[in-house]
């Protein structure tokens, strides 16, 4: 009876992509934002998006998060001081789409992080299964992963979007889908690897062990969200302790 392949699910967007590749494009737009400045506006732009999008989910009102990321970003640029605030009766900011547009762009050509490419390529050849599990959309993910690893790497990736079922992570039910899909039972090995706490907080009740990449959050709270199996760097370090705790090493 042939081994059954461990599958290895990860977080995208903040994990396998930098949303701060969208900086360059504010800077352009707003020349005179200086870089942290910059950082610290797409950060919370990002933040807020997934805190919304999450939000709206709950109440049975899921909406893509590309629509809350472009609705969100005008609020977020008056609530930096980027823009000016707006009239009190302003519902929307339609008068800023050229501003707005560059960045919204950005989100399609996000770099994936460095590591990225080597650790998909340890799972791979070690005969791991690799699944790209997102808040995202399907098509914009797979054209991520098409830009950041190349056409057939990336064809060997699966992909869940949120989008299928219209649930939010952290919804249990997102990731009893992932798991589905990934045909894995209760019992069976299976990983999920994130920059975010909250992510593998899910994940673990689901079932899946977690690995937690610390370039993003840093610390691991582990009072608040509890231990990830794995702590490490970079998705690189990630993989290869998922390898050898696997035995596969």
């Amino acid at each position: 009876m042939a081994q059954r392949s461990i599958p290895v699910a990860f977080d995208v967007l903040g994990t396998c992509f930098d949303i701060r590749g969208a900086v360059g494009p504010l800077r352009s737009s707003f020349p005179t934002l200086q870089p942290e400045p910059a950082a610290a506006v797409i950060d919370d732009w990002f933040h807020s998006a997934q805190r919304d999008f999450t939000y709206l989910s709950m109440n049975g009102a899921y909406r893509p998060i590309a629509d809350v990321l472009k609705a969100t970003l005008p609020r977020v640029f008056a609530m930096q001081g980027v823009i000016p605030p707006p009239p009190a009766a302003a519902t929307k900011a339609d008068h800023y789409s050229d501003t707005l547009q560059p960045v919204l762009s950005a989100l399609k050509s996000l770099p994936a992080r460095p590591s990225l490419g080597a650790a998909s390529s340890l799972l791979l050849e070690n005969g791991f299964r690799c699944m790209a599990a997102t808040n995202g959309g399907l098509e914009s993910t797979r054209g991520l992963f098409k830009h950041a690893l190349g056409d057939q790497v990336a064809e060997r990736w699966e992909y869940y979007s949120c989008d299928k079922d219209r649930v939010a992570k952290p919804a249990p039910s997102v990731y009893a889908a992932i798991r589905k899909r990934l045909e894995v039972g209760r019992d069976d090995e299976s990983w999920f690897v994130a920059s975010h706490t909250w992510d593998l907080f899910a994940a673990k009740k689901a079932g899946f062990k977690t690995a937690f990449v610390t370039y993003e959050e840093h610390f691991v709270l582990d009072d608040v969200f509890g231990q990830p199996d794995i702590v490490a760097a970079d998705l690189e370090e990630a993989a290869r302790q998922i390898i050898e705790r696997t035995g596969k090493a």
